[in-house]
């Protein structure tokens, strides 16, 4: 017996009818026998119940495994491939003085100091404007609270 026919056993003590249901169908015969024994007494329903659970056991479907002919081309190794991301790698920093900030590292240090206001533009070849360059004409009326 295995634990879904325990679980059915268990589950006959509280209503004898509902495993019947399970293993035979809700309108088959022993359906039907099951409820006539259960108006005739608790006792003789419950014993049918039982009665279906054992001669209908739980039936498993497991897949056949291949004999040493039949498993094809491998002969029976088994192959891992890892899939993993190209990584570029990294650029280094140019100078501390004048940080990189997620650049390619192919601006000159020159065009870091210009004071172009101007979005950045990979084909000219300049590195981003700074704050102050980019809040230079903003007109904006800002405290210091």
């Amino acid at each position: 017996m295995c634990s879904a026919d325990l679980f059915l056993g268990l589950l006959a003590i509280l209503f004898p009818p509902l495993p019947v249901w399970v293993r035979r169908g809700l309108c088959s015969a022993d359906s039907i026998i099951n409820i006539l024994l259960c108006m005739l007494g608790y006792i003789p329903g419950l014993l049918h119940s039982w009665y279906i659970i054992s001669k209908f056991p739980e039936v498993y479907e497991y897949e056949e495994i291949p004999q040493d002919g039949e498993r094809g081309s491998n002969n029976g190794r088994v192959t891992y491939v890892f899939v993993q991301p190209e990584r570029q790698p990294q650029p280094k920093p140019t100078s501390p003085s004048h940080p990189n900030y997620g650049g390619t590292g192919q601006h000159s240090n020159a065009a870091a100091g210009s004071s172009s206001a101007a979005p950045h533009n990979d084909e000219e070849g300049r590195a981003p404007p700074t704050y102050a360059e980019a809040v230079k004409g903003d007109n904006k009326v800002q405290t210091h609270d």
